[in-house]
């Protein structure tokens, strides 16, 4: 994160959700910081397209092993899972699988 690239996916203030991601120097992993302050009744979290990935590449999340396409990461966003609690937040580190 230090040496890495900073995007601001979701600002905070712009809505209930802010987003952060942080792109290693070499592009193999990222780390993605999702904050929440409140959730309207019956509204769901929406994907957040993350940038600077490798379309072509696939990423894995470090927690539960999901394979994501850089393309879809990338043109639909990466799906949160967040508690259904106000002030929710997570943290998603995705490893770039080897070719």
């Amino acid at each position: 994160m230090q040496l890495g690239e900073q995007h601001r996916l979701r600002p905070p203030g712009n809505g209930e959700l802010s987003a952060l991601q942080y792109l290693a120097p070499d592009g193999r992993e990222a780390a993605v910081i999702a904050l929440r302050r409140s959730r309207r009744y019956g509204h769901h979290d929406p994907a957040v397209p993350l940038r600077a990935l490798d379309p072509a590449a696939r990423y894995r999340d470090t927690a539960t092993g999901a394979v994501h396409h850089g393309a879809v990461l990338l043109s639909h966003g990466l799906p949160l899972e967040l508690a259904a609690d106000d002030y929710a937040g997570a943290l998603v580190h995705l490893i770039r699988e080897p070719a």
